[in-house]
């Protein structure tokens, strides 16, 4: 082999040497290890949401207890309207429940028959509403009410006068009473609490559970305390809350304070 020979075979080494690819360095890396909450951010966490829970349960017992309200009160209008509509044509305001001049009960009342208006059929011993749904004898209304029959009434082809329309199975109420049975009441839309029925408007009227659940608007035109020139119209709201050992009772009527 020649001396050129010799470096071009030198050459060709270095060249294949040269032209070689290294290994590339591998680099150790290391995730990261997730860092968990500490006791202090879990209690804090967990503050913020029963406060949250809390503020939000608050603020739904308002906006329920103001929806109760405004739905009463929008009722009361209605009622006194009807019955001011009723005394303008029949001059004179609906009978309540009254005995020798004095009202014996103001949960009690005819209100109900009155505003909607009634048949008197079988020679007035038996009276229907308009839509003849229901009917009630002159007997039970002198036992219920202590009188012989309606004012608001008509002998058919005749029709009464209606003061009170599309009312809601809610804001009538039937009852049972001594000497008279299925008895229609006008109804305050919010039931009375059943952890205070003894403190219930019917508790002295009925025994039964269920009955004294009802809410009646309570109505006075004889002799009235508060309009002594009209009547007194007026709901009572057992909100089922005790207030500093008290419970708690909303009124709601047709007079101001």
């Amino acid at each position: 082999m020649t001396a050129s020979a010799a470096v071009l075979v030198m050459n060709h080494h270095h060249a294949q040497f040269c032209c070689r690819r290294r290994p590339a360095l591998r680099t150790a890396t290391f995730a990261a290890r997730p860092r968990g909450f500490t006791l202090i951010e879990l209690l804090t966490v967990i503050s913020i949401i029963a406060l949250l829970a809390t503020l939000g349960a608050g603020l739904a017992g308002v906006a329920s207890r103001k929806a109760k309200e405004s739905s009463i009160q929008a009722e009361l209008g209605k009622l006194v309207t009807a019955i001011e509509n009723y005394r303008a044509d029949l001059n004179q305001y609906p009978p309540d429940n009254a005995r020798n001049g004095v009202n014996v009960n103001p949960a009690v009342h005819p209100l109900f028959y009155e505003l909607v208006g009634t048949y008197s059929t079988n020679n007035g011993n038996v009276y229907l509403t308009v839509d003849r749904s229901e009917q009630v004898t002159a007997a039970e209304i002198q036992s219920a009410f202590g009188r012989g029959g309606f004012v608001n009434s008509a002998v058919y082809p005749e029709r009464p006068r209606a003061y009170l329309r599309d009312l809601r199975p809610r804001q009538i109420r039937e009852i049972r009473l001594s000497g008279a049975n299925d008895i229609e009441l006008l109804a305050v839309p919010v039931d009375w609490p059943r952890k205070w029925l003894d403190q219930a408007p019917l508790r002295t009227v009925t025994t039964d559970p269920r009955l004294r659940e009802i809410n009646p608007w309570h109505y006075v035109s004889t002799r009235p305390t508060n309009n002594p020139a009209s009547f007194d119209l007026w709901a009572i709201w057992a909100t089922g809350r005790t207030v500093n050992g008290t419970n708690e009772y909303r009124f709601f009527g047709n007079w101001k304070d």
